[in-house]
């Protein structure tokens, strides 16, 4: 393992703004967030020197093993999660969320925050897995007065006792969370800033002056806080799967971060305030230790987030041996991000995963539903449009939703649908965003999925984006930004009605598509409201055929293509 080597080291220097290295405070931080069901490895594509590379990155197993090597350094490292354990992988889907705590149990956290998607399965299952946690929950701006079997058993933030230092914690979680998840059931989500400040001020006031902001509130709103908020030292984020890091480090193997890890800003009165977020999926564990005066202040810090990554590479199809050339330049990229590296399983863990996984691979042959006829891809019949209707059933807060032609890969033949099939339809498990876009750029991006595709097949393939919610006609040989002639939104009656271009509708596309995919840059850039649900796509479409128990091939017109005069 050679983790190690990617540590940075601390030099006493950094202490020259306290009297003596025994009147400042060394306080050690791992983080992690948006987990998401991940438990195994995940199979990331990275580029080097400009080839693909496929590795697998994170895994509880070696999170465990970097824990547990961060542990060794400081026993009395705080260990913290910033919400969304649950949602995104089969394992949510079989086992329902109680996995992922007996599993986070291994690793041993010191607090976790309610991120959205623990609401996923309504509020009933909540007391069920806080009581599985071996870790206190944290909200300081979720009241749960009117849910009384949660309510006792999350607190708005925990005291921790280090080294005769009392560090409070302090947890907050985004007020979308009624927007994007199943059922928050009496739970109010009241004004983040606002609890955030009372809890601060509560918290000051008892002579603490070490606070951390556990928030799952997302990297631009965390931003905001630490500028408006006065009195909090760090905010541990998540919920927007920010990637930072060193971008001219992280280079070397194909990643680019939003901004530095840690970003560091101030607030109002001047005080530095430190932001970090772990990325996603456990493919990185966050690390920061920080030195604070005797007055509370932070004197300096030192980062060394650890991006844990297998052995194994692939590159065309092909592992690549250890020992080779290939090999060794894979290990060289990695080093120079001083991020990544070789983090092997602790085995206990892995072997705990193995029962998990063998019944994961016999829920791929379950039968999920029975196509009436066969269903197969065009202009609007296959699994699209299927699929397009899933995500609104999924999202019942959309308005309308966009799949683009490559997100479905396959026809399904009459007969049983088992959920290996779903996952070969849908085999990229990307999750669900909303997106508000006004009318005018809706109509924009249609056009420039339209154009990627006339580009790729061109004009008289009749290869199109799919629809759910909406209707239109399509000139493929106009020029292009001109190609869409009507375009209607069905409303809450099940009426199309045309399309009004400054009217904002809530549309909900694949996390692809959102960041830009298959030409649809209108949807990436837009600034409005935006919340990647952590929804897998493959999951919803499950759900939906496993509702629906019977599927025919769609017959609704819903792209209606014009050919040439």
């Amino acid at each position: 393992m050679h983790i190690r080597k990617l540590a940075i080291v601390f030099l006493t220097s950094l202490l020259t703004a306290c009297a003596s290295p025994t009147a400042c405070f060394n306080l050690s931080v791992a983080h992690l967030n948006d987990t998401h069901s991940h438990l195994a490895p995940v199979a990331a594509h990275l580029t080097i020197d400009g080839v693909k590379t496929t590795a697998e990155l994170g895994g509880f197993a070696r999170l465990k093993t970097a824990i547990d090597a961060m542990r060794a350094e400081d026993p009395h490292l705080l260990l913290l999660h910033a919400g969304d354990a649950v949602q995104g992988t089969l394992y949510f889907t079989l086992f329902g969320g109680l996995v992922e705590f007996d599993f986070l149990n291994m690793l041993e956290p010191d607090a976790f925050v309610l991120g959205n998607h623990e609401f996923d399965r309504g509020t009933v299952v909540i007391p069920g897995w806080i009581d599985r946690s071996r870790f206190p929950w944290v909200s300081a701006n979720i009241d749960f007065s009117a849910e009384p079997a949660i309510a006792p058993l999350v607190r708005p933030y925990i005291i921790k006792e280090i080294r005769g230092e009392k560090v409070a914690i302090i947890g907050v979680t985004t007020e979308t969370t009624p927007e994007t998840t199943t059922s928050v059931g009496k739970a109010v989500f009241r004004d983040a800033a606002e609890s955030v400040r009372r809890e601060v001020e509560k918290l000051t006031a008892m002579g603490i002056n070490k606070i951390i902001l556990l928030s799952h509130l997302g990297y631009l709103q965390d931003r905001i806080i630490a500028s408006t908020v006065p009195g909090i030292d760090m905010i541990i984020g998540g919920h927007s799967h920010t990637l930072l890091g060193d971008r001219n480090k992280l280079a070397a193997i194909g990643l680019v971060p939003e901004d530095s890890y840690p970003t560091e800003l101030e607030t109002t009165d001047g005080t530095k305030v430190l932001i970090q977020q772990a990325w996603k999926w456990g493919q990185m564990l966050g690390r920061i230790d920080v030195t604070f005066s005797p007055d509370g202040h932070l004197v300096s810090y030192r980062s060394r987030p650890v991006i844990p990554v297998g052995r194994t590479f692939i590159r065309n199809g092909e592992a690549i041996p250890p020992g080779t050339p290939q090999y060794q330049e894979i290990i060289s990229a990695l080093n120079k991000t001083q991020t990544a590296g070789i983090v092997d399983e602790d085995p206990s863990v892995a072997k705990a995963l193995v029962p998990y996984t063998k019944q994961l691979e016999h829920f791929r042959r379950e039968i999920v539903a029975v196509a009436a006829d066969d269903i197969v891809i065009g202009l609007n019949s296959g699994p699209g449009p299927l699929a397009a209707d899933s995500m609104l059933a999924a999202l019942p807060g959309a308005e309308l939703s966009i799949v683009n032609y490559g997100g479905v890969r396959r026809d399904l033949l009459a007969g049983s649908i088992s959920v290996g099939d779903v996952l070969e339809i849908m085999p990229f498990a990307n999750t669900l965003v909303l997106v508000d876009l006004t009318g005018a750029e809706l109509k924009q991006a249609l056009e420039e999925g339209i154009d990627y595709l006339v580009t790729k097949y061109g004009a008289y393939s009749k290869k199109m984006p799919y629809l759910g919610g909406a209707v239109m006609t399509v000139r493929p040989t106009a020029a292009k930004g001109s190609r869409v002639a009507k375009l209607a939104i069905k409303n809450s009656d099940g009426v199309y009605l045309p399309l009004q271009t400054g009217k904002m509708y809530r549309t909900v596309v694949n996390a692809f598509v959102a960041g830009g995919g298959d030409g649809f840059a209108t949807i990436k850039n837009a600034t409005g409201f935006r919340s990647d649900t952590g929804i897998i796509d493959s999951d919803a479409f499950h759900d939906y055929l496993k509702k629906a128990g019977t599927v025919s091939n769609p017959t609704e017109e819903r792209i209606t293509v014009i050919p040439a005069q």
